[in-house]
């Protein structure tokens, strides 16, 4: 099983655009930009709270689970 952050989905289903999620964290674009192209390597519960503050959803709505 895999865990992924399902932050394509969310901007579009927010109609938002990475520049409108940035505005509503505490996070910088290329911090974003890398989260949503799978740049990164590991996130932490503080990039996780900041992505549910700003898509304004729960944990399960951010994650997806894929066997």
């Amino acid at each position: 099983m895999e865990v992924k952050l399902n932050m394509e989905w969310l901007l579009e289903k927010k109609k938002m655009k990475l520049k409108d999620l940035e505005k509503r964290v505490n996070l910088s674009y290329q911090q974003l930009w890398n989260i949503k192209e799978w740049r990164t390597s590991k996130i932490s519960f503080d990039t996780i709270w900041e992505l549910l503050k700003g898509f304004n959803c729960k944990p399960n709505d951010l994650f997806i689970v894929t066997k």
